[in-house]
């Protein structure tokens, strides 16, 4: 059972009990799928090392811009921070560096 999320200590939260760590190299895509029901609602939580550049995609495939191009890939973002999931959401990660550590912690929220 995921913890509930609790933000009654300023923003103090407690360690999840559903977490993942990532260890993606260069220009291979990692995933991972949140647990759960499409009824059941997250909070996620993610963490980088400070140099790592990661691309993060929700429910598909993320891609790296290529040198001197825009990207504007729909919910593929760079290092997001906080954002919702639901049970069943795949969290999809890909880095251009030769190593990039993601970690993931999920809060449940009440509904």
């Amino acid at each position: 059972m995921t913890i509930k999320y609790n933000a009654n200590y300023l923003e103090t939260m407690p360690f999840s009990d559903t977490a993942v760590q990532v260890n993606c190299g260069a220009n291979v895509e990692q995933t991972f799928t949140v647990p759960g029901t499409a009824t059941t609602q997250y909070q996620a939580y993610f963490e980088y090392t400070q140099a790592s550049n990661a691309f993060v995609r929700l429910n598909g495939t993320p891609t790296i811009p290529t040198a001197g191009s825009v990207g504007t890939q729909q919910y593929n973002e760079f290092r997001p921070k906080k954002r919702y999931v639901r049970g069943g959401d795949v969290i999809h990660f890909i880095t251009p560096d030769a190593v990039a550590y993601i970690g993931v912690s999920l809060r449940q929220l009440q509904g």
